[in-house]
């Protein structure tokens, strides 16, 4: 595994703030018990205020790390990276001082860890005394619905910047682990009188299987299909009146439906029979690449809510 040896390092002090990162954990709420947790390993440091005066290029000021399996797969290696930004370096160059940002990483076994969708990596070490060596000259923190993040685990982009965790226990990395619940399996949608009251659409439909529990976070699979007007938007990207569907993934670890890496998001969560869906972007493909995004213009986040529905409602979309 290669050293740090960059110009631009920052090390945490040892094993200090286990007590405010604890404090730091509950804010996530109820978890797990410790004996469903999937955990491989988590790893922790808390900043204090004197570390970051000393070193103002630092723009995070706690950092966790949960390496875990997502299957009984050999090469299924993982990592949740959770960082609490500090408002000075690329925390305050990037506007999220005070934010709390996540990540999402692929390891290979030596757990060097990637995001995917040109994210970054970040190399790790285990050192004599146990604590954890991570190097990166770019890794993205913050989920989005589209490729990128809110700001950068390196200090610049493009130098080493490194980092020394210690060992923590597991409920330390409790708020990473903590699962979303998805909703029943069945058939669920919504149809609309005018676009109007659709926010630009006439009807979505939304098709969940059974969700498999092979996974640390279950996963489940389904098609989420919308029926477009025949004026507006629509037509104007060349989709006027046009049904289309779309497989979709969702996983409990952040209640998330995709159809690819960088066409968006759909958040979905169980409400009474149905389902409460919102999105700030999920583009939908019709025929020679024509698109549209079902997000209401003007809207940071459009909403609807589904109802269950009888099955022959999802006819055609299994």
């Amino acid at each position: 595994m290669k050293k740090a040896q960059g110009r631009n390092t920052t090390c945490i002090e040892a094993r200090t703030g286990l007590a405010a990162l604890i404090a730091f954990a509950a804010v996530g709420g109820a978890v797990p018990a410790l004996a469903e947790t999937p955990a491989r390993g988590c790893y922790a440091r808390e900043y204090s205020a004197q570390h970051l005066a000393e070193h103002p290029n630092q723009g995070v000021a706690a950092l966790r790390l949960w390496f875990f399996d997502e299957s009984a797969e050999a090469d299924s290696h993982a990592a949740l990276v959770e960082a609490r930004m500090a408002d000075q370096g690329q925390g305050a160059r990037d506007g999220v001082g005070g934010e709390v940002l996540t990540q999402y990483a692929l390891c290979d076994a030596d757990q060097s860890c990637y995001v995917e969708c040109d994210g970054g990596i970040f190399e790790t070490a285990i050192l004599p005394d146990g604590d954890l060596q991570l190097t990166t000259r770019f890794f993205a923190l913050g989920e989005g619905e589209a490729c990128g993040g809110g700001s950068d685990l390196a200090e610049s982009r493009g130098e080493e910047t490194t980092y020394r965790l210690s060992a923590a226990p597991p409920e330390i990395c409790q708020a990473l682990w903590q699962p979303h619940p998805l909703p029943e399996p069945g058939c669920y949608g919504m149809t609309y009188s005018d676009m109007g009251h659709g926010q630009g659409v006439l009807g979505l439909r939304l098709l969940l299987h059974p969700a498999d529990d092979g996974y640390a976070f279950p996963q489940a699979d389904g098609t989420f299909r919308v029926t477009l007007p025949d004026s507006g938007r629509a037509a104007a990207a060349g989709l006027g009146g046009a049904r289309l569907s779309v497989p979709v993934w969702c996983s409990s670890r952040d209640g998330l439906c995709r159809s690819g890496v960088d066409e968006g998001a759909l958040a979905i969560a169980p409400l009474g029979e149905g389902v409460a869906l919102s999105t700030g972007r999920f583009l939908i493909f019709g025929a020679e690449a024509a698109n549209i995004d079902i997000a209401a213009p003007g809207q940071a986040i459009t909403r609807h809510q589904l109802r269950r529905l009888a099955p022959e409602e999802c006819r055609g979309m299994e």
